[in-house]
């Protein structure tokens, strides 16, 4: 199963989180003769697949031609043809990108019960990665983790997933462990958990 199945990502919202989303997908537009029918088949493929922008009735042709070249020109997307279709795919530079995005929206969804565990999540990121290291301890601030000791961190909920999304990201996997583990005395934790 793919790691996108176990994480739980908000929608794009911007245009260019929308190009960078779909051309991270592989988007395949079927025969846009020019760019305008390009441009048309790529809001309505849009639309189809983002509820909100309903509301919107399309994106402008003129702001998606300006998304698409700025991004092109920054070297984040490739457009080429294959025959009657039109590949958008992100580059390299864009695939980064595209991470970044992921982990600025990563949330770790609550169960409806708690399963009476508690994650740890421990380190010992070496000082040549400390920069790594602080982005780690903001991000497990932001996704609600309590910080027991300065390299302790627990949280009530699975987030194997996630925590092995953020480590590959961060380049630090091998400085981290996660385990879960059952407490007798954990009252002061439920509370600070609302458990």
């Amino acid at each position: 199963m793919p790691l996108t199945n176990f994480l739980n990502f908000s929608k794009p919202r911007t245009i260019t989180q929308w190009l960078i989303f779909l051309a991270a997908t592989g988007i395949i537009l079927s025969s846009p003769i020019g760019a305008r029918s390009f441009l048309r088949e790529l809001n309505k493929y849009i639309l189809d697949k983002d509820d909100r922008n309903k509301k919107i009735k399309s994106f402008k042709t003129t702001q998606l031609s300006q998304a698409l070249y700025l991004l092109k020109k920054r070297k984040i997307i490739n457009i080429k043809k294959l025959g009657e279709k039109t590949i958008v795919e992100l580059t390299e530079k864009g695939k980064k990108r595209k991470l970044q995005y992921d982990l600025d929206n990563l949330i770790i969804s609550k169960r409806e019960k708690w399963d009476k565990k508690w994650r740890f999540l421990m380190f010992d990121i070496p000082e040549s990665k400390k920069s790594a290291r602080e982005a780690l301890r903001g991000k497990l601030k932001k996704l609600g983790f309590f910080q027991f000791q300065k390299s302790v961190w627990i949280f009530p909920y699975p987030c194997a997933e996630e925590v092995d999304f953020i480590s590959e990201v961060f380049a630090i996997a091998p400085y981290i462990n996660l385990l879960t583990v059952q407490l007798e005395e954990d009252e002061p934790l439920r509370l600070k958990f609302k458990l």
